[in-house]
């Protein structure tokens, strides 16, 4: 009863005009097939088409250029996803994504380092430390590469995941990383696709669990407090709203099939308060 009432508040506020959900905006790279898993790094935002290739556009507060691939060997005849753009403390920018290899392991992590005299990233090297035997979907390293976020259908050190996908999470101990973890605290008997950690060290997600507005919904744990929070309305709808990049001050998210979308998964942006 309580998620069939969900359900129905979810519809009214959709469709009602002056509720705040309105404040989410398409981004104009969006097209009508698939544009989602949006990364804001400096100047550029990172983001992965219909294709299975990641495209960049230059970016100013939300205004977006003429979106391209990026260049240089990141994308291939196979699919890549979920770009995590970071400079490193060598100054080097480097992008950690997933590409789908091919064999019986679905897809893997790898990380690429950009050329800056070529002005291409350079060939990547997979990373089978945070990679499993079954398909990994969305990761996140922080900028001076000691810790990384990542969603697996697969397990790590014998633990098997909580729910169908989970979070687990690893640490770069003498040049090598530790065997990932499974963030207990955030998963769920659900799904958990996409994670993301903001600079104050909140884990956001998307998950289908019991109370998500839509399939599946943003959500964001805080370890000072140990809770979970819900953005609710003001983020999540009747839709599903999955991968996320944030700064504090705005959201960018991909979203399926919203009203002033162009169809499909769409990238939506909206101001936190």
């Amino acid at each position: 009863m309580a998620r069939t009432m969900l359900v129905l508040l979810a519809v009214l506020l959709v469709f009602t005009p002056a509720f705040a959900l309105i404040e989410a905006e398409p981004l104009s790279i969006n097209t009508s097939g698939v544009d989602r898993m949006p990364w804001v790094f400096e100047d550029t935002i990172y983001f992965v088409t219909q294709s299975y290739n990641i495209y960049q556009a230059t970016w100013n507060d939300g205004e977006c250029g003429e979106p391209e691939p990026v260049k240089g060997a990141i994308n291939s005849s196979q699919n890549e996803i979920s770009p995590c753009v970071i400079r490193n403390n060598d100054g080097e920018l480097v992008m950690y994504f997933g590409r789908y290899t091919g064999s019986g392991r679905d897809y893997d992590f790898f990380r690429s380092v950009f050329d800056e005299e070529k002005g291409e990233w350079a060939e990547p090297e997979v990373v089978l430390e945070l990679s499993t035997e079954t398909q990994d979907w969305k990761i996140w390293v922080n900028s001076d590469e000691t810790k990384a976020y990542v969603t697996t259908k697969g397990g790590f050190g014998g633990v098997d995941p909580v729910g169908g996908r989970d979070i687990w999470v690893s640490e770069k101990l003498n040049g090598k990383w530790s065997t990932p973890a499974n963030v207990k605290e955030v998963n769920s008997a659900g799904n958990e696709w996409s994670v993301f950690v903001d600079s104050d060290g909140k884990i956001w997600f998307d998950s289908s669990r019991d109370d998500s507005i839509g399939g599946y919904d943003i959500y964001f744990y805080d370890p000072s407090t140990g809770e979970i929070g819900h953005p609710e309305m003001m983020i999540n709808s009747f839709y599903d709203e999955r991968s996320l990049w944030t700064d504090g001050k705005i959201i960018v998210f991909s979203t399926v099939d919203r009203p002033n979308g162009m169809g499909s998964y769409d990238i939506f942006m909206a101001e936190m308060e």
